[in-house]
């Protein structure tokens, strides 16, 4: 193998890692954003529903 041959093949390895890389980093932030959406959700059922105790309160 010559040596331009090396390199050629070291930098398709290069650019493999990174690609998978990337892959990785994109499903990561998924999950995160998959996280970051529920807990707004959460947030907003229980903000209404202290909304509505606050109500109840206020006139009882």
């Amino acid at each position: 193998m010559t040596l331009h041959e090396k390199w050629e093949n070291i930098d398709h390895r290069l650019r493999m890692l990174e690609t998978a890389d990337q892959e990785e980093e994109a499903g990561l932030l998924g999950e995160a954003y998959e996280r970051l959406i529920s807990a707004y959700q959460e947030a907003r059922e229980l903000n209404d529903e202290m909304e509505g105790l606050v109500k109840d309160a206020l006139t009882n």
